[in-house]
């Protein structure tokens, strides 16, 4: 019995041992240990850096199955000596919370810190040991706006280099004349000299580089409207400094038409890119020839093309006011020769001329302007031909010449209304100036 009360008295003693080991290892540990844990987010850390990591207890472990790799524990220690690691006695009865890692101390992150989270790995992939910047990644990294720039379509880059004559204008002259300056800027000259015979047109670009560097990826296009037929010789690439190209064009006209060509033409000065778009002078009035034709000529097509198609009127206002001679030497600008006697009213005026296309070869125009000595703002216009598509825009080509278009012009103070003019009594006579009086 007393071999059986002492191996009884051995389990009770060895029980509580284990039941007091089994308390000790619930119990919650302080110690702080070294890990080498890489943050979750931001930057990975420099090589070889610690970071100080608050171990959970082993039942925090095991009620969250999270199984974490240690790496070696050193004990701290204080003036080389080791220190007794504490650990409280007391039993955790609370659900621990979950374990949270102490990042070192850092500033806070930056926006670049934050496109870094957004554009790198995936977490689960974790982060890479050491971020090592090449030299693309660095150009990437310091881009700047003139980049986006680069992608821009030629529409959207203003040009820096701007003319330094009125385009315009320059255009409205070579309109009159046959050789002249089209463009201008500080790198280039665009020079024009056209020859015209019936309905083909020769013309030649002259392109002055007037800089002591070459202009390069030069370009010329024209871009004809419908009624035209444009051949447009080879572009050389580089203009080579103060040295001048010569670019032929060849025209044909096809019919009649308002609607002029466009030179579309771009360089490259260093780093500037100018593009420019200009209208050739290639009007309609380029293709009439000035004749002079008797009373008996004139007054025979005259009456054949009395058919509303083929003889166009119409009465036009707010034309500039201009004496009978000026108004003459207007219409011989549009190659419109004025033929003194055919109309007896000496406040109107009859010209004719060939228009030449490849349509209708030589064409046979008249016109009559009849105007009002009491009001030269407004006057009455006749064209007529043997066909209706040539009547109609020579009609409107002379009207857009006629007519005094107000361009940036200060508002003049507003003039009392002028009183209608009576209508007028019908005409029992076939005489056109008559009619026109009755008219006006």
């Amino acid at each position: 019995s007393a071999l059986l009360k002492k191996a009884e008295d051995a389990e009770v003693d060895t029980a509580e041992q284990s039941a007091i080991k089994l308390r000790s290892q619930q119990q919650s540990s302080s110690a702080i240990v070294v890990a080498a844990q890489p943050p979750v987010n931001g930057p990975a850390p420099a090589a070889n850096h610690l970071t100080l990591v608050k171990m959970p207890s082993q039942n925090i472990a095991e009620e969250s199955n999270v199984i974490h790799e240690e790496t070696a524990v050193e004990a701290p220690k204080e003036n080389g000596a080791p220190v007794e690691v504490q650990r409280n006695v007391e039993i955790i009865t609370e659900p621990a919370p979950v374990s949270k890692v102490e990042p070192p101390a850092s500033r806070p992150a930056s926006q670049a810190d934050l496109l870094a989270d957004l554009l790198g790995p995936l977490a689960i992939e974790g982060p890479p040991a050491a971020v090592e910047q090449t030299p693309a990644q660095g150009l990437e990294a310091n881009q700047s706006p003139v980049g986006d720039l680069a992608l821009a379509t030629l529409e959207d880059q203003s040009n820096s280099v701007q003319p330094i004559v009125n385009v315009e204008e320059k255009f409205n002259i070579l309109c009159t004349k046959d050789s002249g300056v089209l463009y201008e800027d500080p790198n280039i000259q665009i020079g024009l000299k056209a020859e015209w015979r019936a309905h083909h047109g020769r013309l030649i670009l002259f392109l002055g580089n007037k800089n002591t560097s070459p202009l390069l990826s030069l370009r010329a296009l024209i871009l004809p409207p419908s009624h035209f037929k444009v051949e447009l010789s080879s572009v050389p690439d580089t203009i080579p400094p103060r040295a001048q190209v010569q670019i032929p064009v060849e025209v044909t006209n096809l019919r009649a038409s308002r609607d002029v060509a466009v030179l579309d033409f771009s360089y490259k000065h260093g780093a500037a890119l100018v593009n420019a778009k200009l209208r050739l002078p290639i009007v309609l009035h380029k293709f009439l020839q000035p004749i002079t034709l008797s009373p008996e000529d004139f007054f025979a097509h005259w009456k054949t093309w009395n058919v509303q198609s083929l003889k166009v009127q119409e009465v036009v206002r707010g034309v500039k006011p201009l004496p009978i001679p000026e108004m003459a030497s207007l219409l011989l600008s549009l190659h419109l020769a004025v033929t003194p006697g055919l109309d007896t009213n000496p406040n109107n005026m009859v010209a004719c001329a060939t228009f030449f296309s490849e349509t209708t070869n030589a064409a046979l125009c008249l016109v009559r302007v009849e105007t009002d000595p009491q009001d030269r703002s407004q006057l009455r216009l006749t064209v007529a031909s043997g066909d209706q598509n040539l009547t109609f825009e020579l009609k409107e080509y002379i009207k857009e010449h006629l007519i005094d278009i107000p361009r940036a012009r200060v508002a003049p103070p507003a003039a009392p209304q002028q009183a209608q003019l009576p209508p007028a009594a019908p005409a029992t006579y076939n005489d056109p100036g008559a009619m026109l009086a009755g008219l006006l």
